[in-house]
């Protein structure tokens, strides 16, 4: 007993000791882990096993899976109580089926003192609770359709945006590689054979390396090609994780490089589809379900020009958003979905007829061929084999700046526009310049260096004229007007557009294209004959100071000014545009697009107003002047 502790404590003291000393003991320490009676210690709970098959959903009697490799399967009712298709399912392991559906049999062994005694053993798996379960899991997993995407090998968004590259055998999720069929959101990563990998991210060094030889090794008519070839290099590695995608054509003559530039992008590339004879349904059959970069030679040398325009029309959907997500029908009469995604890459010649959306997605890279007396055919062969080495590790880069394009994207289509780009093409610049910044830089991109890397690409920047001459309509005007016809009773051929020229002049002013041969020249340009040839085409010619005819009644007119009246109808006029993006009655369209259209006037019973063309009458005609198409003065 401490000092000053009195009696009275002392004995409180004793009492918490005796109730702890006489309690019931509610628990039990197992001694060097050993049961109460100093057996072993007791079994852990035995870990239940994941089924490794992956239940994706179900619809109309059709259950859908991820085999156990991550492979999409598809299999009926019945097919679940086969064996055979179990075992495929399953990939002809039965361990996971007998361990959690075990089928078992009773078998008579001697224990060890030689007595007979009974035991029984797991000798196969029960198919049909196995097909039970399997079924329960889909229904568990919901209805199966469209908003599930099988993702294939290549470069897709994650939800938020960032690349995640699908290599086959493994999909890499940010620094983290994944086995096939993981599943974000309702993207799944489908199993397939391995495909090339990122390497390690390169220094800013490699890609300016890269870009040197480019630059040293080809000519380009335009400054700035180089930063242009490098930003389609750069977007091509992120496949569909961009929102827009900047498809490229280069273009020269023959010996200028375009197609040896081509083969140092695609060995740069690692994952990529590869051809220099390809339709766009055989493109569609062999990267479908794919998204990566697509690199096609010879693109558009080849005398059908509907197969190279088709080629163009695809580069329209894949290039933007899920890029083409369209349905063939089979010769079995099931219809089968495509979907292609990424960027691409042409190089030919001669790009084909362009419309005006193609140039908006189109950026186009002119050669020229190499000096006199130079060869560079050894050093762009040693620049392809440099770029197959190096072009994993500049994968890896693009891939780690991703953070970095997406801000930068935004800093340099500011700028772009600042520079006067027309809005429909300040996505495809911005992220061409967004790309090589990317591979050249570790930061991001001042307002001044956004401004400087502009006006080095500034050849290719296209204001509101330059974007009027490629638009469609006036692509109609141009393919219209050039269209060379035959003359009456002669072998002589004109254009439309000079045989229009011709009835805009003044009476008795002839200009012949042989001074000397004036008798010939008044037989087959004259007034007369040429509106005869006109009039077969649906054309009839109002000048703005149009003398009245014998019937004393002024010539019909929808406006001031020269113009003519127009037969949409007539047969002539339409076989001009066969086989052009302007066949059928798709010029009509474009006609009534021009600012001048006017519909015929209506007489006194709301009739169309008929137009007296060659003595032929034509009912709904239309108007247009003659500034707008180009061969007239008189206006705006």
């Amino acid at each position: 007993m401490q000092s000053g502790e009195t009696p009275a404590s002392a004995d409180g003291l004793q009492s918490v000791r005796a109730a702890i000393q006489s309690a019931d003991r509610c628990f039990q320490v197992i001694d060097g882990g050993k049961d109460g009676n100093g057996g072993p210690p007791p079994d852990a709970p035995k870990e239940e096993a994941q089924c490794p098959v992956y239940s994706i959903g179900h619809l109309d009697g059709v259950f859908y899976f991820l085999d156990t490799v991550g492979q999409p399967r598809a299999l009926k009712a019945a097919q679940l109580t086969r064996r055979p298709d179990l075992l495929g399912l399953f990939g002809g392991s039965t361990f996971w089926l007998k361990d959690k559906f075990p089928k078992t049999a009773k078998v008579k062994e001697k224990d060890a003192a030689g007595d007979e005694v009974t035991k029984e053993i797991v000798v196969d798996f029960n198919i049909n609770r196995s097909a039970e379960f399997l079924q329960r899991e889909c229904f568990k997993a919901g209805l199966y359709g469209d908003h599930i995407k099988i993702r294939k090998p290549g470069i897709w968004p994650a939800p938020d945006g960032m690349p995640i590259v699908h290599c086959g055998d493994r999909v890499l999720i940010g620094s983290r590689l994944e086995h096939p069929g993981t599943r974000i959101g309702n993207q799944i990563w489908a199993g397939s054979p391995a495909q090339p990998r990122p390497g390690q991210p390169c220094d800013a060094m490699i890609a300016r390396l890269l870009l040197s030889q480019i630059d040293e090794l080809f000519n380009f008519r335009i400054p700035g090609s180089g930063i242009i070839v490098m930003g389609m290099l750069a977007c091509a590695y992120y496949g569909a994780a961009i929102p827009w995608r900047p498809a490229g054509f280069l273009t020269g003559p023959a010996g200028s490089g375009k197609s040896s530039l081509l083969k140092v992008l695609s060995e740069a590339i690692p994952l990529k589809f590869a051809t220099n004879d390809a339709s766009k349904a055989g493109i569609e059959q062999t990267v479908d379900g794919r998204a990566i970069p697509m690199i096609i030679d010879e693109a558009s040398d080849r005398i059908d020009q509907r197969m190279a325009r088709a080629l163009l029309d695809l580069v329209l959907s894949a290039t933007s958003g899920d890029g083409t997500q369209g349905a063939r029908g089979g010769s079995d009469g099931v219809a089968r979905k495509i979907s292609v995604s990424g960027s691409i890459i042409m190089a030919s010649i001669r790009p084909p007829d362009m419309e005006a959306q193609h140039f908006g997605r189109f950026t186009i890279v002119e050669m020229m061929a190499a000096a006199k007396g130079a060869d560079h055919t050894a050093q762009h062969r040693e620049l392809a084999e440099w770029a197959r080495e190096h072009g994993p590790a500049l994968w890896g880069r693009a891939l780690s700046g991703w953070e970095r394009y997406r801000e930068a994207r935004l800093i340099l289509r500011a700028a772009v526009s600042r520079a006067g780009c027309q809005p429909r093409e300040m996505d495809q610049m911005g992220s061409l310049l967004a790309g090589w910044w990317t591979m050249l830089n570790d930061h991001m991109p001042t307002e001044a260096e956004a401004d400087n890397a502009v006006r080095g690409i500034e050849g290719y920047i296209r204001g509101a004229e330059e974007v009027q001459q490629v638009s469609g309509t006036q692509q109609m005007i141009d393919h219209w007007l050039s269209q060379v016809v035959q003359m009456q009773r002669s072998t002589e051929r004109r254009s439309i557009g000079a045989l229009i020229s011709r009835m805009l002049k003044p009476d008795g002013d002839v200009d012949f294209d042989d001074p000397n041969d004036v008798e010939r020249a008044d037989l087959n340009y004259s007034r007369k004959n040429v509106e005869h040839v006109l009039a077969t085409y649906g054309v009839r010619v109002i000048r703005r100071h149009e003398p009245k005819p014998r019937s004393g009644q002024e010539p019909p007119r929808a406006s001031e000014g020269d113009g003519i009246w127009v037969s949409p109808k007539n047969s002539q006029l339409t076989s001009l545009f066969k086989d052009t993006p302007f066949a059928g009655q798709k010029f009509v369209y474009e006609m009534m697009r021009l600012e001048s259209y006017r519909p015929c006037p209506k007489d006194g019973r709301g009739q169309e107003k008929i137009i007296k063309m060659d003595g032929r009458s034509q009912r709904g005609c239309i108007w247009l002047r003659c500034c707008e198409l180009g061969l007239s003065d008189d206006g705006d």
